[in-house]
Parts: structure tokens; C-alpha cells; sequence
């Protein structure tokens, strides 16, 4: 039987199981005497190793398999796992993820097992003989504590038979199938096959006793759909009735029963917990993220066309039009809102993976080093949290590399030995900010103008007078490094202007703090989604722009406001500071004879920026697309939007519109003068825009 349409399904479930067993690992090195953490590593393990085995992928069941038995010693030592075997066990991960990945391009584990096997079984203690009944497999039925506790919680006990067609090819593969189906309608309590038995299940009736709230119908709906399933019988057990002793159908074939040896008090609480969440778990669906980026490409197909329905209504005399129009709009405002929500996930899917970078860095380094991370709820749109895991671990790498001390220095500086990284997460408007602090030895300005001027990016003058800010500006340089020497870990001068590039391509901004001695922070500030912004629709030079509503301040009239000049540009001069001013149609590339009289105030990067335009068109939801750099041009612009009339408009990049007042872009830098605002104008105006 052809075993590829479960292919994504094994592939999405393998990289999740992947990451979860890398936390756990991590978290246990932490914290060993964490029983559920335990108990999850068990059951991730188990769920990986049936799953490889049953779509043929032999040698990762088998490296699986033997890594089980390395952790029932978890069950045996109260310490723990050695650090040695903890670094074999995270080894035995990586060889996984590399498995998983050649299945995906290639269809072939490419995995050899043998070595690792040699290093587990080093650390595995001998089986004594009730250790060797117990992980047999064959049957694990529900005890009388389990049905007790889950009915005492409200919730019923369910008996489903299912009978596979004669002619299935693989059971084992539609067991697994059922069970899945199963779960997502209550917690299993007992199952013939047994969890540990599934692999090797080679009949055609698969019993369940299964803790639901839901009908008998719907369970049996579930398990109809699986392929192969010739009947589904689901019957509720009766209040008095007790626990089963044996198979209940004709299942002659099924291998000899085994009474389950986990502790009942145990497993009456688990139970009756899941069958809580059972209910919930229903209503979780995997969809596959090309169908989501479908579904959100038609609704920016439909946001357009509600725009030009909108705006060819206008001025039409009509109650009953206006009224069609303003509920056609409520109900695509409120589909626009869901389909957004349903492209959001967690930031955790990025934070996962970072105890493993932490760990394995500070052991390289000889750093002890404590990981907080905050707001690991906090969501964001799919497409931004797949490209946001470069960035962050560029920023993770410099940290640990540059910002925290070894610990002997951390101690003579009066801190102390554990250094602190926190990676966090929050919502701030309309964007997500993510920040990457560590409470390290900061940004020495002297150290950095140093390594400039050695780099040949900046003169002995400008070295001289170089500030933080100037310094930070330079981490940002293609190129530049301040590590003395290159490593496997950082020294290549990739980095921080790669972060700034990619974020940029998001449609976001990359800013840096830092206290000499005291801290540094990176926060990479992005918008919740991509796809559909609100922007302020604006006219320059007879063309139209839009400014990301979420970078707009405010709008006013030249004519109402005080406009100066230093070292030859102009500035407004308002109430609350000092802006520099730019014009519309030189800024873009375009001619414009007309007088100036409206100004938008954005914010770029660290600073403000007033924008004269001709025309305050109005607030738009536009769906954003790429442009091509020969479109762009080199223009302070990130992409491109349909408008109802068919004009497209370009979305303003307000981070490079702030580089131009320095004659940089994309972060890079032409001189030193630029770099530490030595040179006249270029200080000024960065100094202006405060």
C-alpha cells in the first residue's frame, strides 16, 4: 500500500515530537526530579517511534526504541541522567532531525544507527523479567480506579470495536490511523493493541475504551473515515458495570492480555484530566499552511473588491444600497478578522528551540548562563514566525558570545556568576516586539571604533569621537565583527546586518540599547501580520503611496508650522521637538512643480520624520505584495498593493526612509562621517530627528 498521502501528516508530527523532546531533554538536565516531564519525554518518544515504525522508516523506531529504554532510567534514579548522557541523548535528537529532513527531500532515512545504539545501550541498566512482561505489548485494558475516576468527572466510558477490511496491507498503520481518530474525540484509558504493541499489530480488530462527552455517533464517524475500517461498533458501559477482564469481541487473534503496571491513583488522575480536555481536542484541526495561504490570498482578493464596491457607491442616492454595502462590509471586516486569527500562532514554535541553542553554546563557551523566556503565548502571523528563527538566533549566538562574561570575570565585577538571557514577547498596537536582553559586559563604543578603523570603515578622528549610537550603527555594517578571532560561533561578520536585512524584508525594524557594563537589548519590532495592512493612502507627483498606519503619527499643514533650516535642510520645528523634513517627490524619484502645504509625520527606525505630500487620500486595508528590486529601485519601499481603481501603490519603507537623511540604506554604511554623525548635516539632522 502506498503510505505517501500520510507522508506530511508523519513529517508536520515528526519535527513537532523533534523540538518538544529537545525542551524536555533540556528542561530535565534542569530540573530531574520534574515527574511530568518525565511522563512527557515517555510519551513524545513513544509517539515517534510508533509513528517511524509504521510508515517503514525502521532505523529511527529503532534508535527511538533504545533511547526509551534510556529513559526509564528516569524512573529509576532520583538524580537524574548524567550530563554525559543527556549530551548523547540531545546527539541521538539531532541524528533524528537530520533523518527527518532527508525523508522530506529525499524519501530515505540516510540514517545509520548502529553507532548511537552502542552509545545508549552503555548507559541502560538490565531488564529484571517484570520490566520485560511490562513493555511486551499485547493489551492494556482500563482498571476499575480509571472507569471510577472518569465517571465520578461526568464523563462516560465508551467501548469501540473496530473491524479493519480482510485486506488491509498495513494494520499497523490504520491502528495507529484509529487511535488518532480516537483521541481527538477523548482520552484512550485501555486499547487492544496496547500503545507499545501498535508497531507490531498485524490483525483486524482493534478494541478502545475511550473517556468522551461525545455521542457514540460522532466517535463512530471519526473511525469510519479511516481508510480500510469495514465496521465501527461503539457501545457505553452501563454504571455498575466493571472493569473488562479480557478482549470483549471475537478478537481469538489478538495477542495475550497484560494487565497494565502503572499505578492506578496515577492514572485514575491523568485520566480524568484528559477526558476534561477531550472535549476541546475535537475541535482541533491540522491544516495544511498552503491551504491557509489560499484562503488568505482570496480574502485580499475579496478586501479589494470591497473597496471598489465601497467607493463606486458612494455617491449613489440610495438608503437600501448604502445599507447592502455597510453589512457587505461588517460581515468581510469580520471574515477578514477570522481569517487573520486563524494564520496567528504562538511565538513558542520559535522559543522552543532556544534551551537547546543556550545549552549547548554555554557549554562551549564555559558561560553559566540562566534562560528566561517571557510571553512565549504572545502570536504572530505563520509566515512572519517562519522566517523569524534566523534573526533571533543570530541574536541568541552574539549574546552569549559577546555580551555575557565568563563567569571568574562576571564575579570580579561584583555580579553574579550565572549570567541572565531573556528572550520575550509582547504585543504592542498593532505590531509584536521581541526582545533579546542579556545582562552582560554592554557595547564598548572605544572597543568598537577600534575595530572600525582597523576595518577601514572609519577614520581615527571619527573613532575618536564615536558615541553609542555610532557604535551600534556600526554592529549594523556588512561585514564588521568586533570578535578577535573566527569560531564555528561568531567572527565572520554575518550577522547583525543580515538580522536588520531580513527583518527589514518583514516590515519591520531592528533597534539596540546598550549600558556599557550593564546590558544590551535587541528588539526586533514586527507587524502582526504581512498580508493585509492598514495604511494611510497618500498622493505624491500624481502617483499613490501608502504609509503603514501603525508608523503614523499625525498630519499637518507646512502653513501652520515653523519650518527652518540647518546646514541647508529643512526642519519643522514643532512643540515637542525638532524634525527633518523630506520631500515627497524627490525622495521617490519623481518631478512635482506643485507647492507642499501637507506634511505626514512617520516614524523610522530611532527617529521622526515629517513627509511632504500632495493629497491625504484616506485610510485603506491593502493587500501587500512583493516588489521586484527592478520596480523598487532602490526606493524606500517594501512592496506593492492593488487599489480598487487598478493603480498600484507602493508601501513606504519608513526605516529606509530615515537611512536617506544619512545617504545610507538597508543599514549599511558609505563613511565614517555617517556612521558617527560627524559629518555636518548628516549629525544635524540625526540629531533633529530625536
Amino acid at each position: 500500500m502506498d503510505t505517501s498521502e500520510y507522508m506530511p501528516m508523519f513529517l508536520a508530527e515528526a519535527q513537532e515530537h523533534l523540538q518538544e523532546l529537545n525542551l524536555a531533554v533540556v528542561q530535565l538536565e534542569e530540573d530531574p526530579s520534574n515527574q511530568e516531564t518525565v511522563d512527557g519525554i515517555f510519551r513524545i518518544a513513544h509517539s515517534l517511534k510508533g509513528m517511524s515504525a509504521t510508515m517503514g522508516f525502521s532505523h529511527i523506531a529503532e534508535l527511538t526504541h533504545v533511547m526509551e529504554d534510556v529513559f526509564e532510567l528516569l524512573r529509576q534514579r532520583a538524580g537524574g541522567l548524567s550530563r554525559e548522557a543527556i549530551t548523547t541523548v540531545l546527539a541521538c535528537l539531532d541524528t533524528l532531525q537530520a533523518a527527518v529532513e532527508s525523508i522530506e527531500s529525499t524519501g530515505q532515512e540516510n540514517l545509520d544507527p548502529a553507532p548511537l545504539i552502542e552509545q545508549l545501550q552503555a548507559l541502560i541498566r538490565e531488564r529484571t523479567p517484570e520490566q520485560v512482561v511490562e513493555r511486551a505489548g499485547g493489551a492494556e485494558l482500563p482498571n476499575q480506579e480509571v472507569i471510577d475516576a472518569a465517571r465520578a468527572s461526568g464523563v462516560r466510558i465508551l467501548h469501540v470495536v473496530v473491524k479493519l477490511d480482510e485486506e488491509v496491507m498495513m494494520p499497523a498503520v490504520r491502528a495507529h490511523m484509529v487511535f488518532a481518530a480516537l483521541n481527538d474525540h477523548g482520552e484512550t484509558i485501555g486499547s487492544i493493541p496496547s500503545p507499545d504493541g501498535i508497531e507490531q499489530f498485524q490483525g483486524h480488530v482493534i478494541e478502545a475504551w475511550l473517556a468522551s462527552e461525545n455521542e457514540e455517533s460522532a466517535v463512530a464517524s471519526a473511525a469510519t473515515r479511516v481508510s480500510d475500517v469495514a465496521s465501527v461498533e461503539v457501545t457505553e458501559m452501563g454504571a455498575g458495570e466493571p472493569a473488562p477482564e479480557g478482549p470483549l469481541s471475537p478478537a481469538a487473534e489478538q495477542p495475550e492480555t497484560i494487565a497494565s503496571t502503572e499505578p492506578a491513583a496515577a492514572k485514575a488522575g491523568a485520566s480524568a484530566a484528559a477526558a476534561g480536555a477531550g472535549h476541546s481536542a475535537a475541535r482541533t484541526v491540522r491544516v495544511d499552511a498552503e491551504r491557509l495561504d489560499t484562503l488568505m490570498h482570496l480574502m485580499g482578493e475579496l478586501v479589494i473588491h470591497r473597496t471598489a464596491v465601497e467607493a463606486y457607491t458612494a455617491n449613489i442616492n440610495s438608503p437600501e444600497l448604502q445599507h447592502a454595502v455597510q453589512n457587505l462590509t461588517r460581515s468581510s471586516q469580520s471574515l477578514q478578522s477570522m481569517v487573520m486569527q486563524v494564520r496567528m500562532i504562538p511565538v513558542d514554535v520559535v522559543f522552543m528551540r532556544f534551551p537547546r541553542l543556550v545549552r549547548d553554546l554555554s557549554t562551549k563557551l564555559a558561560k553559566d548562563v540562566e534562560l528566561d523566556l517571557v510571553g512565549r503565548e504572545t502570536e504572530l502571523d505563520r509566515t512572519v514566525v517562519d522566517s523569524l528563527g534566523d534573526p533571533l538566533v543570530h541574536l541568541v549566538r552574539n549574546s552569549l558570545d559577546h555580551g555575557l562574561e565568563p563567569p571568574e570575570v562576571r564575579v570580579a565585577a561584583g555580579k553574579p556568576r550565572t549570567g541572565t538571557l531573556t528572550i520575550g514577547a509582547r504585543h504592542a498596537g498593532g505590531s509584536v516586539v521581541i526582545e533579546v536582553r542579556d545582562d552582560g559586559r554592554g557595547i564598548d563604543p572605544a572597543a568598537v571604533g577600534r575595530k572600525a578603523v582597523k576595518s577601514g570603515l572609519i577614520d581615527e578622528e571619527a573613532a575618536a569621537h564615536l558615541d553609542m549610537k555610532g557604535a551600534i550603527e556600526l554592529l549594523f555594517a556588512p561585514g564588521f565583527s568586533t570578535a578577535e578571532t573566527t569560531s564555528d560561533i561568531s567572527g565572520r561578520g554575518v550577522g547583525m546586518d543580515a538580522v536588520r536585512a531580513k527583518i527589514r524584508e518583514l516590515g519591520g525594524e531592528v533597534i539596540m540599547e546598550s549600558v556599557q557594563g550593564q546590558y544590551t537589548s535587541s528588539q526586533i519590532r514586527l507587524p502582526l501580520t504581512l498580508a493585509i495592512v492598514s495604511a494611510l493612502q497618500v498622493d505624491i507627483a500624481g502617483a499613490p503611496f501608502a504609509l503603514p498606519i501603525d508608523r503614523v503619527e499625525r498630519t499637518l499643514r507646512l502653513s501652520d508650522s515653523a519650518v527652518r533650516s540647518i546646514a541647508g535642510r529643512r526642519v519643522l520645528s514643532l512643540e515637542d521637538g525638532v524634525l527633518p523634513l523630506l520631500e515627497g517627490a524627490p525622495t521617490f524619484g519623481r518631478r512635482s512643480t506643485a507647492e507642499h502645504d501637507l506634511v505626514v509625520i512617520v516614524r523610522g527606525q530611532d527617529k521622526r520624520i515629517g513627509l511632504t505630500v500632495d493629497e491625504l487620500v484616506g485610510q485603506r486595508e491593502l493587500v501587500t505584495r512583493p516588489l521586484p528590486p527592478i520596480v523598487s529601485d532602490g526606493q524606500p519601499v517594501s512592496g506593492g498593493a492593488v487599489l480598487a481603481d487598478g493603480q498600484i501603490a507602493l508601501i513606504v519603507d519608513c526605516d529606509a526612509l530615515a537611512a536617506t537623511l544619512s545617504g545610507r540604506q538597508g543599514g549599511a554604511k558609505r563613511g565614517g562621517d555617517e556612521a558617527t554623525g560627524s559629518d555636518s548635516s548628516g549629525s544635524a539632522l540625526v540629531a533633529a530627528g530625536q
